[in-house]
């Protein structure tokens, strides 16, 4: 007899959960009966065969009509688990707003940020960043022996001490100003090493300094009575007129210099009062071991570096960046009033650095409006107001005949975007959590539309690059002759030489140097003008609508899928009902969250729109001296316009993607750090390009000349073209580390210096 082919069921084709049999049931349209005529039809195949039988198949378990109904079709989908809060971190301890704004971080259309939007209490802070926002820390117990402090004090510390040596002598000599002088000669030890001393406010009516001890009916005069004197009236104003100017400048370039460094912000504080006190009650600072009792505590300084100060925040934001806000005035000043007199390479390094917290206060914004709207709102917040710092820049560099340099910044955001933003993730996280994986199937929706926008961006480069017409362009050429035939020739032996007349020239080269095939003038170029600009045009229509096709599978027709669900089995996932986050209140007040835990934003939405019109004004501004400065820049470093557009101008403006990626891979967070490069680049070529082409197009009425067009050099063409395969290589491998990302800053070095090699 022939063998017939059995389908033996196995264990995991049975199910004993009702509710799993529902679903299947209902999934799969089967019905009881239908299962069992199956089953009978399987069993009679076996009563056939000799060498099986239904007893030994079924030996090990008796089925029952239940568990026969729970077999699952081969042509089954199994549907995968949603997601859910606690997948994005979400737990019951979540505001409202800042669940939110997490649940924005993974959705298309948005740009993740890592600040929070919500103020974090003190008291849920680690006790070292704790301590850094406690103004009187007057008894700390810390060693003050320390490198930093040495540093202070054979640095700011000595200076001061000489200097208040001088003050003292200076009004010593005066004689009217003996009182300040005893001032600044029992300061002087105190500014040359602070630590572990008190300066306090003495309550005495005395400025001596045995005035608590001195009796009440000693007779001596009060400072209320010494000031009117006409010496303490002098002395005064020698105080204030002399050397109140010298000390001010001198505290305000070490306040300066002590702030910059961030980590020295403890010496900044402890000289903001000291001048303040030295400015509004100066005969009345002590400078004692030991605290009195009948002094006011002012300073107990125990450091002079604190590394912890980097977490350090102003409003929200990081004290590293808002020490680069000056920039932003200073570059003003040099550009609009001292143009001529400042070098343009100062000018252009001062706008380079206040791109940089313009950027990122507009990012703030962006992300603390929007998960104060709605989703659509917020994505189209962000799809205006996300690119508007590169925009500005990059339209500024068009109209000021800079083309080359905003195409070429662009092709830098995208290497960028897609090489150095992910490699240092991987690196910095990397060197953390030595690996860190990630699931490359739910990489987000900015990861699938990269290619096509990608292709659809580059394909009016590679169509022209292959149709278009080329001509042959050469140097300076010289005539040469090749040959000649000449008559009546007489051979002089002395000087070896033949002496002939009436030569003919026969053949005549011609000698030319350095030609190369190039490409005429895009309007000159009939391929151009009749096909390859209608396709630019055609992609770049295509482009947004598919930017909108994501938002619309984002936040219309897939939110079941991308949105995360509250978790049945715990209580504490349910944040809100049916999966929405319920808006607060108030966002400029505090507002009460779970469990009535009241909660506050950094920034009402008054103070984000108004950021947002400040930065963009702002940055408009300083763009317009920034590319009047490139010219001098390029010519002054011996560079080209290209490297220059590659490498700074294509990642400055975007540092608030690197800053924000690095953060979010130093919290072991690698798909969201993954995430920002992969929507950047979306953004680039999906938004950004388009509207540089509408722009360009309204400008100079459909002309090439001077506008930005999506035809792109062959270098910028291959680099972003390995830059994506190089990233879906990596993104399809799961896993990262510090070697997987050293190899993208690698690759990405390597394009770079291609780019400086160029031949401009």
């Amino acid at each position: 007899m022939s063998d017939i082919p059995l389908i033996t069921p196995s264990d995991k084709d049975y199910k004993n959960n009702n509710n799993n049999s529902n679903n299947n049931n209902n999934n799969n349209n089967v019905n009881n009966g239908n299962v069992a005529n199956l089953v009978n039809s399987y069993n009679h195949q076996i009563s056939m065969n000799n060498n099986f039988s239904s007893n030994d198949l079924y030996s090990s378990s008796n089925l029952t009509n239940s568990q026969v109904t729970n077999r699952k079709s081969i042509y089954a989908v199994e549907s995968e688990s949603p997601l859910t809060y606690e997948d994005y971190g979400i737990t019951q301890d979540t505001n409202p707003l800042e669940a939110k704004h997490t649940i924005q971080n993974h959705l298309f259309g948005f740009k993740p940020f890592k600040s929070k939007i919500v103020k974090k209490k003190i008291e849920d802070r680690s006790p070292e960043v704790k301590s850094l926002y406690v103004e009187d820390n007057l008894f700390v117990d810390k060693s003050i022996k320390t490198i930093g402090n040495y540093i202070y004090a054979i640095t700011f510390g000595a200076l001061l001490f000489l200097l208040f040596i001088l003050f003292s002598v200076i009004l010593t000599l005066t004689f009217f100003g003996f009182p300040y002088a005893k001032l600044f000669w029992r300061l002087k030890n105190f500014v040359l090493w602070p630590f572990g001393k008190y300066l306090q406010l003495s309550n005495s009516t005395n400025f001596n300094d045995d005035d608590e001890r001195t009796p009440l009916r000693s007779g001596k005069r009060s400072v209320i009575q010494e000031k009117y004197s006409v010496s303490l009236i002098i002395g005064t104003g020698l105080y204030y007129l002399l050397i109140s100017p010298i000390l001010i400048i001198v505290e305000f370039i070490i306040l300066s210099v002590s702030w910059e460094v961030v980590i020295m912000i403890p010496t900044a504080k402890l000289h903001t009062k000291l001048l303040v006190n030295l400015l509004k009650n100066p005969l009345l600072l002590r400078v004692n071991n030991y605290p009195r009792a009948d002094n006011q505590i002012l300073l107990y300084p125990v450091e002079a570096f604190n590394i912890y100060y980097y977490k350090f925040t102003i409003n929200g934001m990081n004290v590293c960046l808002v020490n680069l806000l000056p920039f932003v005035i200073l570059s003003l000043v040099f550009g609009y009033a001292l143009e001529e007199h400042i070098p343009p390479i100062a000018i252009f390094i001062s706008c380079i650095l206040s791109t940089i917290p313009l950027s990122y206060y507009n990012g703030m914004a962006i992300a603390s409006i929007s998960a104060q709207t709605s989703f659509a709102i917020g994505a189209l917040i962000n799809a205006s107001f996300g690119s508007i710092i590169e925009l500005i820049l990059y339209i500024v560099t068009i109209n000021g005949s800079q083309e080359e340099v905003a195409r070429s910044a662009l092709t830098g955001a995208l290497l960028g975007a897609m090489l150095l933003i992910p490699g240092l993730s991987m690196i910095i996280g990397g060197i953390k959590h030595k690996e860190q994986r990630f699931n490359p199937q739910v990489m987000g929706v900015s990861t699938i539309l990269l290619m096509i926008a990608v292709v659809a961006a580059f394909a009016p480069t590679l169509f022209y690059k292959i149709y278009g017409n080329y001509s042959l362009s050469c140097g300076t050429c010289v005539e040469e002759i090749t040959s000649m035939t000449c008559s009546s020739c007489i051979d002089n032996p002395d000087f070896y030489t033949l002496n002939c007349t009436q030569c003919l020239q026969q053949k005549i080269s011609l000698n030319c140097g350095n030609c190369q095939y190039t490409q005429s003038n895009l309007d000159d170029d009939p391929v151009y003008t009749t096909k390859a600009r209608t396709l630019m045009y055609i992609c770049s229509g295509i482009l947004p609508l598919a930017y909108l096709v994501g938002l619309l599978f984002t936040l219309k027709t897939h939110t079941h899928i991308l949105h995360p669900q509250a978790s049945d089995n715990r209580k504490s996932q349910q944040i809100g009902q049916s999966g929405e986050i319920p808006k607060p209140q108030s966002h400029n007040t505090e507002s009460q969250g779970h469990g009535g835990e009241s909660y506050e934003t950094e920034w009402s939405k008054s103070q984000c729109i108004a950021v947002l019109l400040v930065c963009t004004t702002m940055f408009a501004l300083v763009s317009e001296k920034l590319v009047d400065t490139i010219d001098p820049v390029v010519k002054a470093l011996g560079l080209t316009h290209e490297f220059l557009g590659v490498t700074i101008l294509g990642i400055i403006p975007s540092a608030a993607e690197y800053l924000n990626a690095i953060q979010f891979s130093i919290n072991n967070n690698m798909p969201l750090s993954l995430e920002i490069g992969a929507s950047a680049a979306v953004q680039i070529t999906l938004f950004q390009m388009p509207v540089l082409v509408l722009i360009s197009a309204i400008m100079n009425h459909l002309s090439s000349d001077g506008s930005f067009t999506l035809i792109f050099p062959l270098m910028d063409f291959f680099a972003v073209f390995f830059g994506v395969m190089v990233m879906n290589l990596v993104f399809t491998n799961g896993r990262t580390n510090y070697f997987i990302g050293s190899t993208l800053v690698i690759i990405y070095l390597v394009i770079v210096f291609c780019f400086f090699f160029t031949p401009s």
